[in-house]
C-alpha cells in the first residue's frame, strides 16, 4: 500500500424523508398563495427555516460523500479521528454491534496498553458499546470496499477470527 486509500459511507436514499419534504413545501406554497399575509407571523418563519433546514441535511447527508477510513503505510484513520498506528493496534476482529434493534457487522480494532493515543469525546464514551473506539462500520459501505478495507487492514494486523 504506497498510496492513501481513502473510504466512504454509502448511504441508502431515504425517499421518504425527501417526500414528505416536498410535501411540506408544497403544502407551505399553497398556503402563502392562498393567504400572504401568514408570511408575516413567526411560525411561518420558524416552518421555512425547518423546511429549509431540512432540504440542506438531506442534500449534505445524500451528495456528499463522508469518510469512513483513510488507510497509509504508517496508520489508519478512521472518520475525523486521530491517526491510529499500526504498530499500536494489538489485533483486529469482526463483530455485530446492536443498534436500534439491528445487528450490524463492523470489524474492531483493538489497540494495545497503554497506547499514546489523542481520544475525542465520541471515542471516549464507547467503553460500554458494541462500537469500540475504533470501530470500522462495514454495514455503512458497498459490499466490494468491506472486502477491500478488511484485506488492506489484513495485511497489517492480524485478525483474530474469520468473517
Amino acid at each position: 500500500m504506497k498510496e492513501t486509500q481513502a473510504f466512504y459511507y454509502k448511504f441508502k436514499k431515504n425517499w421518504f424523508w425527501m417526500g414528505m419534504n416536498i410535501l411540506l413545501l408544497a403544502l407551505m406554497l399553497c398556503c402563502c398563495i392562498k393567504y400572504p399575509s401568514c408570511l408575516y407571523w413567526r411560525q411561518t418563519k420558524v416552518l421555512i427555516g425547518t423546511l429549509v433546514f431540512s432540504f440542506v441535511a438531506w442534500g449534505l447527508k445524500y451528495w456528499c460523500r463522508h469518510r469512513v477510513a483513510l488507510l497509509d503505510e504508517n496508520g489508519i484513520k478512521i472518520d475525523h479521528c486521530s491517526p491510529l498506528p499500526w504498530k499500536d493496534i494489538k489485533n483486529a476482529e469482526y463483530k455485530t454491534a446492536k443498534c436500534c434493534f439491528q445487528k450490524l457487522p463492523v470489524i474492531i480494532l483493538n489497540p494495545k496498553k497503554n497506547i499514546k493515543y489523542h481520544y475525542n469525546f465520541m471515542q471516549k464514551r464507547c467503553a460500554k458499546m458494541d462500537f469500540t473506539a475504533f470501530s470500522i462500520p462495514l454495514y455503512a459501505m458497498t459490499p466490494e470496499d468491506g472486502e477491500k478495507i478488511a484485506a488492506l487492514i489484513g495485511k497489517k494486523v492480524k485478525f483474530i477470527n474469520k468473517k
